[in-house]
C-alpha cells in the first residue's frame, strides 16, 4: 500500500459548527416527542386530580353534624 493511501487520524480541524447542526437536526423529533409525550402526562394527572373528591365538598351537611359510625 502506497503512503498517500494512508489516512492519518486526528489530523486536521473538524468543523464543529455542521456537527452541532447535525447533532441538532436528528434530536429534533425525539425532543418534540419527549415535550408532547410530557404534556400528555400533565393532562392526565390534573384531570386525575381534579376527580378527587375534596372532604369537605359536602355542602348539605353542616359543620359537626357529620355522621357517625359506631363499630361494635
Amino acid at each position: 500500500m502506497a503512503s498517500r493511501d494512508i489516512k492519518k487520524l486526528n489530523q486536521g480541524k473538524a468543523n464543529l459548527s455542521q456537527h452541532n447542526h447535525y447533532d441538532l437536526s436528528v434530536m429534533k423529533p425525539f425532543v418534540k416527542f419527549g415535550i408532547g409525550a410530557m404534556g400528555a402526562i400533565a393532562h392526565t394527572l390534573v384531570g386525575i386530580v381534579k376527580a378527587i373528591p375534596k372532604p369537605h365538598d359536602n355542602h348539605d351537611e353542616k359543620p359537626g353534624e357529620g355522621k357517625i359510625i359506631k363499630i361494635s
